[in-house]
């Protein structure tokens, strides 16, 4: 399974849904907090020390951090892959793509 993350577009949420719709909304949260903003979880979130790196340096540090939130606050998902959508890389926008399993219960 393929969960691909814009932070641009709006997200429809919905309040009643299926164990793979939690999972995957689950994510996108996890990839749309910045560390240091959440409430009495400061420790939660991406880490955006190295926004202003060159964006290589940025893609290879984000594997790991993307992997770990993950693993830490979703633990029914388990990551293969942290890849990257270019496209928009002129206008400054990162794409991330994240490919892995949802586990069984």
């Amino acid at each position: 399974m393929e969960i691909i993350y814009d932070s641009s577009q709006l997200k429809d949420y919905k309040i009643v849904r299926t164990r793979n719709e939690e999972i995957i909304q689950n994510i996108e949260n996890i990839l749309s907090r910045i560390k240091g903003n959440v409430p009495l979880n400061r420790e939660k979130g991406i880490d955006t020390e190295f926004i202003d790196e060159p964006i290589n340096i940025v893609q290879a540090l984000m594997v790991g951090v993307v992997m770990d939130e993950i693993e830490r606050d979703e633990p029914r998902f388990q990551v293969d892959e942290v890849i990257y959508d270019n496209s928009s890389q002129s206008s400054g926008k990162l794409i991330i793509k994240v490919k892995g399993v949802i586990l069984d219960e």
